[in-house]
């Protein structure tokens, strides 16, 4: 071969290299989001009196509920299908995210804020 078809294929392949390292280097790795439960066992109240009453039982049952719920916080740029993709692993669900998050978003599924506080349903 002659010298400069040399030169020309080793400068080529240095190149390729350095594009290969420099994209592994600057890889960005994304975080799933933390699930964390609604309510801190710190705010629930504790029963004082022996007696429940029946709005205190669904008060109870409501609670626990909560607790087993998962939130997520809406990052930037994300919507509700991409929400439901990370817990579901399909875009489908968003309409059960939706609805059980109808009072943080009255004026529709496309209000979703950065930062806001999404309860996600099992």
């Amino acid at each position: 071969m002659r010298k400069d078809v040399k030169t020309g294929l080793l400068v080529g392949t240095g190149l390729c290299l350095a594009v290969a390292v420099w994209f592994c280097m600057h890889q960005q790795v994304i975080e799933q989001p933390r699930i964390k439960p609604l309510l801190p066992q710190d705010n629930i109240e504790a029963d004082i009196s022996s007696q429940t009453t029946p709005a205190e039982t669904e008060r109870k049952a409501h609670t626990s509920k909560i607790d087993s719920l998962r939130t997520h916080i809406v990052q930037p740029g994300q919507t509700l299908s991409d929400i439901s993709k990370i817990y579901y692993d399909t875009t489908g669900n968003w309409k059960k995210i939706y609805e059980v998050n109808k009072e943080s978003l009255p004026n529709g599924p496309d209000t979703i804020r950065v930062g806001m506080k999404l309860v996600i349903p099992e």
